[in-house]
């Protein structure tokens, strides 16, 4: 009977370990976040042209029009948007994939990285980074002035990356992170010591004659 109680306890274990071994192996953690986007409304001067940077607008001339037509726009339309991408696994990310439903009328990768262009049959864009390291992060900058870019998913070999909600915090000195650690950690070895004692208690009650 003991020997059929360690073999059950042998075989749980074995099952145990290669469960949780499952978490201590690298893996790859693809999470991305939208840290900003703006709308530009730009003025057009007389000649039809955008104005210069830090110049104001030339004055509208006022033109014959034809009745019922309508009248030219003054402004058009410049949105700006950002796209972070981060491994926060400790396994390297191999072709990282930021798929668009069509292509960005302009986009420009910060940090510069290797990557590729691929237009799917059905006319999705999709933007291939070639590898992403262990905490390694990268900036999609998108400029549109003539359709908004509708971003549909991100991907790795792992599967499809998870948007991670941010917000802006005040960062505080570097003592204040040391003093809550230090807290957190006295906390904890507090818990850990009488959580030690309720299990002496216990044990010494179920075995007292």
């Amino acid at each position: 009977m003991d020997s059929l109680a360690g073999y059950v306890a042998s075989g749980c274990g074995a099952i145990i370990v290669g469960y949780l071994s499952q978490f201590l192996l690298p893996r790859i953690k693809i999470s991305y976040w939208l840290p900003s986007n703006f709308l530009y409304t730009m003025p057009i001067n007389a000649a039809g042209n955008a104005a210069q940077p830090g110049q104001p607008p030339a004055p509208q001339l006022s033109a014959p029009q034809t009745p019922g037509q309508p009248a030219p726009p003054a402004t058009f339309l410049i949105q700006t948007n950002s796209l972070t991408i981060q491994n926060f696994g400790r396994k390297a990310a191999t072709w990282v994939e930021i798929v668009h439903r069509v292509r960005p009328d302009f986009f420009q990768l910060y940090p510069s990285l290797n990557y590729t262009e691929i237009t799917t049959p059905s006319g999705e864009h999709i933007i291939r980074i070639e590898s992403l390291a262990h905490k390694e992060y990268v900036t999609l900058q998108l400029l549109s002035y003539v359709r908004q870019p509708e971003l549909l998913y991100i991907r790795s070999e792992a599967g499809h990356a998870s948007q991670m909600p941010w917000m802006v915090v005040r960062k505080f000195p570097k003592w204040a992170y040391a003093a809550v650690q230090l807290l957190v950690l006295i906390g904890a070895g507090f818990s850990v010591y009488w959580l030690i004692k309720v299990a002496i208690f216990i044990f010494k009650e179920l075995h007292s004659p």
